[in-house]
Order: structure tokens, then sequence, then C-alpha cells
């Protein structure tokens, strides 16, 4: 049973994006740490621990519950473990995307710093510079 579920996670084209948005920070984020003079081989160990058990291995047991239990009503009708399962790997890609594109950041091909989401969506637009003829 387990090898049929680890099968089927790791054909999942969903799984595939998570293990090459997994790279794409790992490769990024090991890349700003030298930039930046902050590397640590413990980040390395942190990678495992943090994004891979506490990220994709929670994804697993979501993704499980779905094969398993998939259209069964979590209290609230309309409510099933698939849907809790998908809400897991948007929150999965959101938070290595978010990492990536804070790594991307730091290696200087993106802007740093806060903006609210008014800001970025209803900021004026910047003005042209003045120039003197």
């Amino acid at each position: 049973m387990l090898q049929s579920w680890l099968t089927q996670f790791a054909n999942d084209t969903k799984v595939q994006a998570i293990l090459l948005l997994l790279l794409a920070d790992f490769v990024l984020g090991v890349a700003a740490a030298l930039k930046t003079g902050t590397f640590r081989l413990s980040y390395v160990a942190d990678l495992l621990k943090n994004d891979v058990l506490g990220k994709v291995l929670p994804y697993f047991a979501f993704y499980v519950l779905a094969i398993v239990a998939g259209s069964q009503n979590i209290i609230i009708p309309g409510l099933d473990f698939g849907i809790i399962a998908g809400s897991a790997y948007a929150l999965v890609v959101a938070a290595l995307g978010g990492s990536v594109l804070s790594s991307i950041a730091d290696l200087g091909f993106a802007p740093k710093g806060q903006q609210s989401a008014k800001a970025a969506v209803a900021a004026p637009e910047k003005q042209p510079l003045n120039r003197q003829p």
C-alpha cells in the first residue's frame, strides 16, 4: 500500500514542481548566502528539516488522505481531503516560491524591501525624470 502511494506521489506533476522549486531554492539560497557571506553548512540540513520534513512530508500525508478518503466530507459539506490536499499544495508552493524570490533579491536581481499590497495595486505611476534641455 505505501509503495503504491509513494509511486503515485513521485509520478505526480505537482510533486515534481515542488521538487523543482526545492532545487531552485537550494541553488539560489546557497548562491545568495555565498554572495552575502552568510553561508553555513548547517543550512543544507535546515533545508531537509524545514522544507522536506516541514513542508513536503505533511503535503504527502494530505495527499494520501485524499487518495484514501478524497470524497469524504469533513464536517462541512463540500470540504474533503482533496480540497485540503490542494490547499496544502498551494501553501507549499507559495512558501518555496517566496524563498526563491527572496534569494533572487539577495543576489541583486530584484529590488529588496517591503511593499504593501495597497502600494502594489494602487500606487501612482512613477514620474519621469525632469531633464533640462
